[in-house]
């Protein structure tokens, strides 16, 4: 079984990318019902795909709410920092000025 933290852990991401997916691409928005509880299946990951489904399962029982389900093969790697030569430099709290 799935550690519940490491669940959430990426559940929370999966939903984040999940709502830059729909900002790009608006027309998906229409999938997804007001109030939907949203559960994830991810290619090659038995426990959480089980675990994800039980907890929509459950939901549902509970509350009635509408499905859906995302089915993903992974994540892509994040993407690098789009800032060009940055320079860090601590600043003194008294004077503002660079240390």
């Amino acid at each position: 079984m799935i550690d519940p933290h490491v669940f959430s852990q990426k559940q929370f991401e999966l939903t984040a990318e999940l709502g830059k997916y729909v900002f790009e691409h608006p027309e998906a928005d229409a999938q997804l019902p007001d109030g939907a509880f949203v559960y994830f299946q991810i290619d090659g990951e038995q426990e959480f795909n089980e675990y994800s489904r039980k907890l929509a399962d459950e939901q549902q029982q509970r509350e009635g709410v509408p499905i859906v389900l995302v089915r993903i093969k992974g994540l892509a790697p994040p993407q690098h920092s789009r800032l060009i030569d940055p320079v860090i430099e601590p600043v003194s709290a008294v004077t503002g000025d660079s240390v």
